[in-house]
């Protein structure tokens, strides 16, 4: 059997619908790929530049200055792998045998030289109230894996959500960043790392009711139900004249 490895992305999976996380391990049965727009990565490698050119200057970017106290991660070298989406952050669990990786996007080091996980949110509109708590469990995952790594987390990450207000008159988007302090608990992320693993170990779940992909499958092979009896009905008739 190939070896575990579970990322917080595949881990939303398991928190959306256990049994779509369940068949795409298991199974190897995937949920139907989806349109993913190009723009939010294009953002991500243009802020993480942005965040590098003031790690060279040891400065704090403007979205941090004055609102964080504290520096960037000065290991780019290092920074640089743990934020390759095949190497990252990583923690091989020795009870399960299962490896937890995350791709950070940056690292924020406190004036007590604790590590906070940060990272870049783009949207379409200003954020609501109750936006960050959609990454809780990302951010929880990134504070167990660096206490895993022997960097000890902060009780915070740093979301910064951007987006768009307007055009200058050289045609240049303008956007608005939007810091957010969120509260971590790494505890709670090794729970949701080992659950999502004892799901994958055990019986194929039910489906959570508000899974949409289910929901498509189950009508779907209802269909097919409906006219493989129709198409059966159809030949006995034959086969009796």
């Amino acid at each position: 059997m190939k070896p575990l490895t579970l990322s917080p992305s595949s881990i939303s999976i398991f928190r959306d619908c256990p049994r779509c996380f369940w068949l795409q391990f298991n199974r190897g049965i995937k949920r139907p790929d989806t349109i993913f727009p190009s723009l939010p990565a294009g953002m991500d490698r243009v802020l993480k530049m942005h965040f590098d050119r003031h790690r060279a200057d040891r400065s704090l970017p403007e979205e941090l200055h004055g609102k964080f106290q504290g520096s960037l991660f000065d290991d780019l070298k290092l920074l640089e792998i743990w934020r390759n989406n095949y190497k990252g952050l990583r923690y091989k669990d020795e009870r399960t045998g299962a490896t937890l990786m995350g791709a950070l996007d940056d690292l924020f080091v406190t004036s007590e030289g604790k590590y906070a996980p940060l990272d870049f949110k783009t949207r379409g509109y200003p954020r609501k109230d109750d936006t960050h708590s959609y990454y809780q469990h990302q951010m929880d995952i990134y504070s167990f894996l660096l206490e895993k790594n022997s960097l000890v987390p902060a009780d915070f990450a740093i979301l910064i959500f951007f987006h768009p207000t307007g055009v200058d008159e050289r045609h240049n988007v303008i956007f608005d960043a939007d810091p957010v302090k969120v509260a971590v608990d790494r505890a709670r992320g090794e729970k949701l790392f080992l659950s999502a693993v004892a799901c994958l170990n055990g019986a194929e779940p039910p489906s959570a009711k508000e899974c949409g992909f289910c929901q498509w499958a189950e009508k779907l092979n209802h269909k097919e139900e409906k006219q493989a009896n129709k198409t059966e009905k159809k030949n006995n008739l034959f086969d009796f004249a």
